[in-house]
């Protein structure tokens, strides 16, 4: 079904492809995942010259809900810092926190609409991408490149995501983001989410990074109560 080391251009896919296969994927992913919340066990690093100057360790529970635009949103709140409990919240100190790994992982970067931006390239179990020359109109530098890596049925293992720290530290984003997936179990339906996260943000001689590991994913709702005489939850 693929060629080894063929370039795969969006504008010349063809049925059964990898390229396809993870398109709709992720389009179905967006579509039809609920909203849910999942525990995060959390390190936290800044180093300088190759030396740890900083560790953070710490739990949250992060929610991830779909709005009617069909994006995905994250929210998280701190449950434990350095191993004490944070139930009435507060100034913790951080040396990084990198959110997205739901909403703009991998998987965002082979979706229809964002094909244009960017050179696609198959080999066996692994397509590869690249920020396409000269395009105008996308949201990632010229520098960003990666891939994915899939198991035997096709479904999505491995992903990751590299960029240059000029263009990186100047629109926010980490230098490198690696993610694991793997199957999650909501309202009865599988989901491929992520399960282990890396990220890092190099400058120069220094250096942070972010590990973090999802569990107990489940659904989440919001629930509300109306009084006599409300017009609106």
């Amino acid at each position: 079904m693929l060629t080894s080391c063929s370039v795969v251009f969006a504008q010349s896919t063809g049925s059964g492809t990898l390229l396809d296969h993870i398109a709709s994927t992720s389009a179905a992913y967006r579509k039809s995942l609920p909203d849910f919340a999942c525990d995060e066990n959390v390190t936290s690093v800044a180093k300088q010259r190759f030396k740890r100057k900083i560790q953070v360790d710490f739990t949250a529970s992060i929610r991830v809900t779909r709005p009617p635009d069909g994006t995905l949103s994250e929210n998280w709140s701190m449950t434990s810092y350095m191993g004490h409990a944070t139930p009435g919240g507060g100034h913790f100190p951080l040396p990084s926190y990198v959110e997205g790994g739901f909403g703009r992982g991998v998987p965002l970067f082979f979706t229809a609409e964002n094909q244009y931006c960017f050179i696609y390239t198959t080999a066996g179990d692994r397509i590869t991408f690249k920020s396409r020359p000269g395009v105008r109109g996308c949201q990632e530098p010229p520098s960003t490149h990666g891939f994915a890596q899939v198991d035997s049925a096709g479904e999505l293992v491995h992903g990751e995501t590299h960029r240059v720290p000029q263009e990186a530290i100047a629109l926010a984003m980490t230098t490198l983001t690696s993610e694991d997936y793997g199957p999650v179990v909501l309202d009865g339906k599988e989901f491929r989410l992520p399960v282990h996260l890396y990220a890092e943000v190099k400058d120069g001689d220094r250096e942070r990074t972010f590990t973090a590991t999802y569990s107990n994913c489940r659904l989440f709702k919001v629930s509300a109560i109306v009084r006599p005489g409300d017009t609106t939850p």
